[in-house]
Order: C-alpha cells, then sequence, then structure tokens
C-alpha cells in the first residue's frame, strides 16, 4: 500500500454531481471519510469531461479511487493505478434488453450497485395498486445498463402478477422532441387506464409530457411512477410525480466502507484484486406517493390536501415544520387547514409523522446509522422524542425495529 504509518489515507472520487443521485452519493462518500479520518479529494466529470488523464498525477498518489462513471474505465489510466478501485453503478451485465460491456468492468475491484430487482418491486406494487391490469415501462433512450435492469425486473413482477406488461422501443438514441411524438402515438395504443413505470424521474417527466401530448389525463387515464426522487423533477411536474426512493447517500457511505476494507481498513492488511469485481447492492427507501398515483383519494379530497400531502412528503425530515407551515402552502389558516384535513381522516401533524415514521423504519432496516443520526435524519429532536413516536405508531421499540 502507499500509506505511510500515520498519515490519513488519500482517496480519491470521481463523481459527476449533475444529477441529484451524483451529488447524494458523494455526501455519503463524505460523510463516511470523515468518520474514517480520510484525505477525500474529489474529481467532477461533469464540469472537466470524461478524460482524466490531466488528473493523472492527483490519481497516482491515492491510496484508493471511487468512480462513478463507465466513461474513465475505459481507457485504462484508472487499472494502471494498481490501487483498490470501487465503482458506484458501472458494471454492465447481459440481459436481452441491451448490450454488454463487461470491459469497463476490468478496472474494478468492488461495485455498488442499485438492487433493480427491489426498485421495480417497489414501483410494481405502487401501480398495482391503482387497479389497472395494463403496465408499460419506459426506458432511456439510449442503451444505458441500469435502465435495462430495472426494465427486466418490472416486466418480470408485472407478469408474475397476472397483468399485461409491456416494453417501450425508443426511436431515437438523444432526439426528445422527436421521440416524445413516438411515445404519445405508443401510449395512446395502450388500453386505459394504464400504469407507466418510467426508468428516472427525467424520464417520468418526459412520460408525463408525452402523456399530456396525447390527450390523456394523470393519473385518471395513466398513472406514472419514476425513480430516484429528485425533488427538483417530481414537484415541479404537474401533477406531481411519484417516484421510488433510492438509497444513494447509503450508496456511497458502502462504496466508502468497501473501499476502507480493501484499502486494509483498521487493521492494516489490504486485500488483493479478485478476479471479477465483488458486487454489493444498495437499497431502496421506499415509495415517495405523489398525485400521479394518487388515484383513490384524488376525487374525494381537496386539492389543497394534495398540495400539502406533497409539502409533507418532501420537509417532514425538517424537525422544525409544524402544522402552521403546511397551511401556508395551502395558502389557508390553519383553522381552515385542519378542517380540510379532516377528510383524510387523520390530522396535518399525524401524517407528519407518518412520513417521518416510514422513514425511520426503513432506516433501522437497513442498520447502517445509529439511533440520534435516524433522529435527526427523519426530523426527530431527540432519541427519546423519536422513541416515544415510534412505539406510539407501532407498539414497538426502537430496536425491535431495528430486528
Amino acid at each position: 500500500m502507499k500509506e505511510t504509518p500515520g498519515k490519513k489515507r488519500r482517496v480519491v472520487a470521481v463523481i459527476a454531481t449533475g444529477a441529484m443521485s451524483g451529488r447524494s452519493e458523494l455526501r455519503g462518500i463524505s460523510d463516511a471519510a470523515r468518520r474514517l479520518d480520510w484525505m477525500l479529494e474529489t474529481i467532477d466529470p461533469a464540469e472537466v469531461g470524461s478524460d482524466l488523464a490531466p488528473y493523472r498525477p492527483l490519481l497516482a498518489r491515492a491510496d484508493g479511487v471511487i468512480v462513478r462513471l463507465v466513461d474513465p474505465l475505459r481507457d485504462g489510466m484508472l487499472a494502471s493505478l494498481g490501487v483498490p478501485l470501487v465503482g458506484l453503478d458501472v458494471c454492465v451485465s447481459n440481459n436481452s434488453l441491451y448490450g454488454n460491456d463487461a470491459e469497463c468492468a476490468k478496472a474494478l475491484w468492488m461495485e455498488i450497485r442499485t438492487d433493480s430487482r427491489k426498485i421495480a418491486k417497489v414501483a410494481a406494487d405502487e401501480l398495482l395498486a391503482t387497479g389497472r391490469r395494463c403496465f408499460a415501462f419506459v426506458p432511456m433512450l439510449l442503451r444505458y445498463p441500469w435502465t435495462g435492469r430495472r426494465g427486466n425486473a418490472f416486466l418480470q413482477c408485472v407478469r408474475a402478477a397476472g397483468a399485461d406488461a409491456r416494453l417501450y422501443s425508443p426511436h431515437t438514441e438523444w432526439n426528445w422532441a422527436e421521440e416524445r411524438v413516438f411515445l404519445a402515438r405508443w401510449l395512446r395504443a395502450l388500453p386505459r387506464p394504464f400504469g407507466v413505470f418510467a426508468g428516472n424521474d427525467l424520464l417520468a417527466k418526459f412520460t408525463l409530457d408525452a402523456c399530456h401530448s396525447a390527450g390523456f389525463e394523470v393519473p385518471e387515464d395513466a398513472a406514472i411512477v419514476g425513480a430516484d426522487d429528485d425533488e427538483a423533477v417530481c414537484l415541479t411536474a404537474t401533477p406531481t410525480l411519484s417516484s421510488v426512493r433510492i438509497d444513494f447517500d447509503g450508496a456511497g457511505r458502502k462504496a466508502a466502507e468497501a473501499l476502507d476494507r480493501l484499502m486494509g481498513g483498521r487493521d492494516g492488511r489490504a486485500a488483493h484484486k479478485p478476479a471479477r469485481p465483488l458486487v454489493l447492492h444498495y437499497g431502496v427507501l421506499g415509495v415517495a406517493h405523489r398525485a400521479s398515483t394518487r388515484t383513490a383519494d384524488a376525487a374525494a379530497v381537496d386539492p389543497r390536501v394534495l398540495v400539502a400531502l406533497d409539502f409533507i412528503a418532501m420537509h417532514a425530515q425538517d424537525a422544525t415544520i409544524g402544522v402552521s407551515d403546511v397551511a401556508r402552502a395551502m395558502f389557508v389558516c390553519r383553522r381552515q387547514a385542519d378542517r380540510l384535513f379532516r377528510a383524510t381522516g387523520k390530522s396535518i401533524r399525524e401524517h407528519i409523522e407518518d412520513v417521518r415514521i416510514e422513514r425511520v423504519k426503513t432506516l433501522l432496516r437497513a442498520g447502517e446509522m445509529g439511533a440520534a443520526e435516524i433522529a435527526a435524519e427523519c426530523g426527530f429532536a431527540s432519541v427519546s422524542y423519536l422513541s416515544r413516536v415510534f412505539r406510539r405508531k407501532t407498539g414497538s421499540t426502537l430496536r425491535d425495529g431495528r430486528q
């Protein structure tokens, strides 16, 4: 190893931060780096491009590298460094929809990969709950590996439930305006009402626009769910978009912890490069339920309540959020907000607590954070307050919930 006893390990993260997923993964890596006492340096291909040759001196000094993009792996430069190299969603697996680019994986020691089956299962459950019998998957225009994995898994989940599952085949590679015409025409041929799982939130917004072009109402004619829960996309769409919440922060932490083990961890014994990359999967945090799949309550509940539910989903993790904040988001006074919420059978405060507790359950099952971290992450002022609310809502202790 390059590390000198008594000195901090130097780690370089090659992470594009143009998308929310990359920013969240970098945040997870940074959190772990502080805990592991690393010197973390970053290269953002979104700013400097995928050619890393000018950064070879920086990378050559590294004790380990975390990389998110495929392109930097193709020229072999990273492989030639001879240091532990962990990838985030960069390997490509063989499947019936998309090609194999496994040459890119040869440089990797380990890959941290999204669990496509879990993502697809959560999306399928969300759409199946709307009572429809026809469902479609809309992939990226370019055949990226992750979109193929999610599509295959989704089609399998829907067919296993006895429903009709269809795959959209793009006609272009980057011409989104032209592709929208093709997609709208294809959607018109589906039996209504139908459900669509789009590979990510940008695709969900693209599908929503195509539905509008086709003259469809969402969610009445077409229920749509995306993935990644990029709030900048989901909450600015009309209607707002439901999305599978993926644990990108956890992926960053898992990548850093894996790299730490490969570099030797606390015992200082470095691992050897495996013949093929080891693969670890990271998880799903559930679904952010929004208007694009909200069919049962859309007609019965005042639209201002639906706005408030979206606001709560977005801000529940903020410990300072209260009933007055929700009322302001609804553009009504607090008394009227309370009255409007009676139709849901729960108070505003109960809705806030429900969203927080669902997040707590997910983090407890993941088993990567302590009680104090979970309390802070989910909007609870203290562990004791979290414990009281958790027992009241679930009848269990935090320890029981973790198990």
